[in-house]
């Protein structure tokens, strides 16, 4: 097994998107999709060429996500009334309970990876894990 932090996060990270995946199928949504998700709901009437930069994937990795999204009546583009070529993002009422239910997935998820941890030491690994991406993007983590 490798040690180095870089390749134990990815190997975590691939692992947790596997397992949300799994748990997901049901419901029709990917982990990529949650997180399209989630980030429009931290961020409601955002343009779409931000949110792609928010997420750190390319505009057309986006498009196609949202295409999907807003064929499931989660999403709705709306054009921009200064800019026609700009489209803002918003979730519709039908994304709620479905991110309830992508939130409850991924607590279960959660609950499994970090299983082998006591609490005080899941909560140190999460405040660690904050500071960690705090440095690397430049902000505060937001610990609420």
């Amino acid at each position: 097994m490798h040690f180095r932090f870089g390749f134990l996060s990815y190997e975590i990270s691939h692992v947790i998107r596997q397992r949300f995946n799994k748990n997901a199928e049901i419901i029709g949504i990917t982990h990529s999709q949650w997180r399209v998700l989630v980030h429009l709901s931290e961020n409601p009437n955002c343009r779409q060429v931000d949110l792609a930069d928010i997420l750190d994937i390319k505009p057309i990795t986006l498009v196609k996500q949202l295409d999907q999204l807003e064929a499931r009546n989660l999403v709705r583009r709306i054009k921009d009334s200064d800019d026609r070529r700009v489209y803002r993002l918003e979730l519709t009422a039908n994304a709620l309970p479905v991110m309830q239910k992508l939130w409850d997935i991924a607590d279960r998820v959660e609950a499994e990876v970090l299983g082998a941890l006591t609490p005080d030491e899941q909560a140190l690994v999460i405040r660690l894990l904050c500071r960690v991406k705090g440095a690397i993007c430049g902000k505060e983590p937001d610990m609420s």
